[in-house]
């Protein structure tokens, strides 16, 4: 009875109760149901949205969506947006507080100085001195690729070169693949 997640569960529950024990039913009426049943149905903070053919379950209660943007952004997300707009609930306890413009405006109440100019700078004699160089860099052990070694002069200005000549005399033919026999001149 106490884990009945529908109404009419309840009232069938508590029918059986006074079946057997008017006075239990008339005990646990007398003590409040919200001492000992759950009087608040999931589905007054829980929703789901339909969006492009697929369903969203949105919490309200936890700022909850299961495409994770409510969390992430703290700020709802179209499922959540949706659902607070068709039952006209405010929308400023589901947003952050970082985005309320109280928050904005306190951002600037902070004064900003600006930094005088570089020649009135008070720096250490041991920090103007120093010069930032780069880090060391150590050379990772392993075979550089291709795409980045060193290219020779030929391969870099003019065109691939077709196949070198086979053992016949004939362009585009190489030793390997040439059927030929040798070609005298």
């Amino acid at each position: 009875m106490t884990k009945a997640y529908k109404q009419s569960e309840f009232n069938e529950l508590m029918e059986k109760v006074e079946q057997v024990d008017v006075r239990v039913k008339n005990y646990l009426e007398s003590a409040g149901y919200e001492k000992w049943a759950r009087i608040v149905p999931s589905n007054h903070y829980v929703y789901s949205a339909h969006h492009e053919g697929r369903t969203y379950i949105v919490c309200l209660k936890n700022k909850i969506c299961i495409c994770k943007r409510f969390q992430m952004d703290e700020i709802p997300c179209l499922h959540a947006w949706t659902v607070i707009n068709k039952k006209h609930f405010d929308v400023g306890p589901y947003c952050s507080d970082m985005y309320k413009p109280s928050n904005l405006l306190d951002t600037y109440n902070i004064p900003i100085t600006p930094l005088p100019n570089q020649n009135e700078w008070n720096v250490p004699e041991y920090i103007k001195d120093d010069r930032v160089r780069p880090p060391k860099h150590k050379k990772l052990p392993r075979r550089p690729s291709k795409k980045y070694r060193d290219k020779a002069y030929s391969e870099l200005s003019g065109k691939k070169s077709k196949n070198s000549r086979g053992t016949c005399g004939f362009k585009e033919h190489n030793r390997r693949s040439c059927r030929n026999g040798p070609h005298i001149v």
